[in-house]
């Protein structure tokens, strides 16, 4: 079977890259990483870790999962860096990136993120095994099924590949208890029922870009249907939050109101369907 593999791969593994201050060079690798996207994970994991403490969870564990947990999530994008090369330098919002403007050489980005996954995963072992194995699978998941298989395959990938960036709940629920309850899956589900429609609103948006880099990211011309058919039972689940994890006033008011705005927007898409109203989505 065609992994896509070979797309993939279609730059040497070398490239002559210019000499560059030593700030630029950081800031580029520290770009490979992905930080918005690393942010986002550690919140997830830390706002599960808070849970399933009722409270402050134990220092070190807090700071095990942020500190491995992040150059673990961290790698894994870096990889995506490594693999996407090729479909980044066909595309406006991702062309100047590191690799495809030839800034770091290929190499030096796969060495890179060979270098912050083992660290992660080494710093995650001290919390338990478990944490360890789950930041492992999100890793090789998400840069291996994901960016060499599923993305490449069509708009399909985005549903059946959701579930890997939801797993930081998971990770911040086990390493603080040591089990898993109801709490952490309906975390996980809010995740994994947001990802389509968030990514699904942002190719709307930019359709030109992913269609000029080969990429079928769309589920074809109703995909607003589509988007709210994942923001509906997405809303579900954050309000069913409410009565398992028992927060305060404050969750289940921002739930309402962030939930009935956000099917709103999809009302609103699929009356004005375009790119503006897709950004709007989006953002």
């Amino acid at each position: 079977m065609d992994t896509g593999i070979y797309d993939a791969v279609l730059y040497p593994l070398t490239t002559s890259v210019p000499s560059r201050k030593a700030a630029h060079v950081a800031g580029d690798y520290l770009s490979l990483t992905k930080p918005r996207a690393v942010a986002l994970h550690l919140f997830t994991a830390t706002v599960s870790m808070f849970l399933a403490a009722r409270g402050l969870p134990p220092v070190k564990i807090l700071a095990l999962v942020l500190v491995g947990g992040g150059l673990a999530a961290g790698a894994s994008n870096a990889f995506n860096c490594y693999f996407d090369r090729d479909l980044d330098a066909r595309m406006e919002r991702t062309k100047n990136r590191p690799l495809p403007a030839g800034r770091l050489s290929p190499l030096h980005a796969l060495l890179f993120g060979l270098v912050c996954g083992t660290a992660g995963f080494a710093l995650l072992l001290m919390v338990n095994i478990t944490v360890a194995a789950l930041a492992l699978a999100a890793l090789s998941s998400y840069a291996l099924v994901y960016t060499l298989w599923l993305k490449r395959k069509g708009w399909s990938g985005t549903v059946l590949s959701s579930g890997i960036g939801a797993l930081p709940p998971l990770i911040g629920w086990l390493a603080v208890t040591g089990h898993i309850s109801a709490v952490p899956f309906l975390l996980f589900g809010i995740i994994a029922l947001w990802t389509p429609p968030h990514f699904w609103s942002l190719a709307l948006w930019k359709g030109d870009e992913y269609r000029g880099a080969g990429l079928s990211a769309l589920p074809g011309n109703k995909t607003a249907l589509w988007i709210t058919a994942f923001v509906l039972p997405l809303v579900a689940v954050s309000l069913a939050l409410v009565r398992a994890a028992q927060p305060d006033f404050a969750y289940a008011a921002a739930a309402i109101i962030l939930g009935t705005g956000y099917v709103l927007l999809c009302l609103h898409l699929i009356a004005r369907p375009g790119a503006t109203s897709a950004r709007l989505l989006y953002v």
